[in-house]
Formats: structure tokens, sequence, C-alpha cells
């Protein structure tokens, strides 16, 4: 059988966007702050550089989910697949898999010892509708799914719902 890569969907990039965003606008705040632009008093300008700070943070953060999003990766080898996060691979023989359990879209993946969680790296929001965002299956977009019924089937056990 040929390796399966299975990385985050496309759609993971705006977060990169996002938080380049969100550092120009606390950056364009930062800046006024310092020329003391429009209205001033100290409750004002305490409240403003916190705001700063806080949308710096937001983007800083927004930065690393989406670096470690695209460092994260499943691959599927013959016999084992492998879970690649930033700095640690993990190993897992599709032997020691005794189930797998979905409890909305997080899947908690149940070994000999211990268990492995898999859930989306990020979600699509329409309205009231939450969709997680997919994977790219070497280099195919697939659904979120995909990856575990694909799991499964190579593990031989059924995905069971959890209550």
């Amino acid at each position: 059988m040929e390796l399966v890569r299975y990385k985050p969907g496309e759609a993971i990039r705006w977060l990169e966007l996002g938080a380049q965003d969100l550092k120009k606008t606390a950056k364009r705040k930062g800046k006024s702050l310092v020329r003391r632009e429009g209205e001033r008093n100290l409750g004002k300008d305490v409240r403003d550089v916190a705001g700063v700070l806080v949308g710096m943070g937001k983007g800083a953060l927004a930065d690393l989910l989406h670096r470690q999003a695209e460092a994260s990766e499943y691959v599927l080898h013959d016999d084992l697949f492998e879970i690649v996060s930033p700095g640690r691979v993990r190993s897992i023989k599709y032997s020691v898999v005794k189930s797998i359990k979905l409890h909305g879209d997080k899947a908690t993946v149940v070994l000999d010892q211990g268990s492995v969680t898999i859930k989306p790296h990020a979600y699509i929001l329409s309205g009231r509708l939450k969709v997680p965002v997919g994977w790219a299956r070497n280099g195919m977009e697939v659904p979120y799914e995909v990856l575990l019924d694909e799991l499964s089937a190579r593990c031989d056990v059924d995905i069971e719902q959890a209550a």
C-alpha cells in the first residue's frame, strides 16, 4: 500500500491572514496612542494600551495556531499510523487500536494502553452552521470524517457514537 498523508485542509491558511490583520490593527492603534491622537485622558490611554496588547496577543495566538496546524499531519503506513506534531512523532500500530469513539467532531482512539484524540484544527462558520475544516489527503481535499473512516477500516474497528 502507498503512504497516505493527511494534513489540515487549505482553509487553514485563513488563520495566517487573520493573524496578520490582527497584528496590523493593533500596530495602527498603538501608533495612534503614541501620537496621542483624538481626545485623551489617563483612563482612555490605559484602556487603549490594554486593547493594543490584547490585539497583539490574539494575533500571536492565531499565528501560533496556524504554524502548529501546518506542522501537523497523520501518516498512514501498511501496519501503523504516525501522528506528526511540532517536535514529536508518535507511531501507533493498527493492531493496538481497540476502538474509535466519536463525540461530536472529536474522536478518541482507544489503544491497548492509553488513547489518542483526533479533533479538527479549525471550523468554518456560516450563520448557525459549524463545519470542521477537512484534510488534504495526499494533496486532494477531503472531508474531515475521511481520516476517521480510513483509520477505522485499517484498524478493523467500527466507529462508535458516544452519548
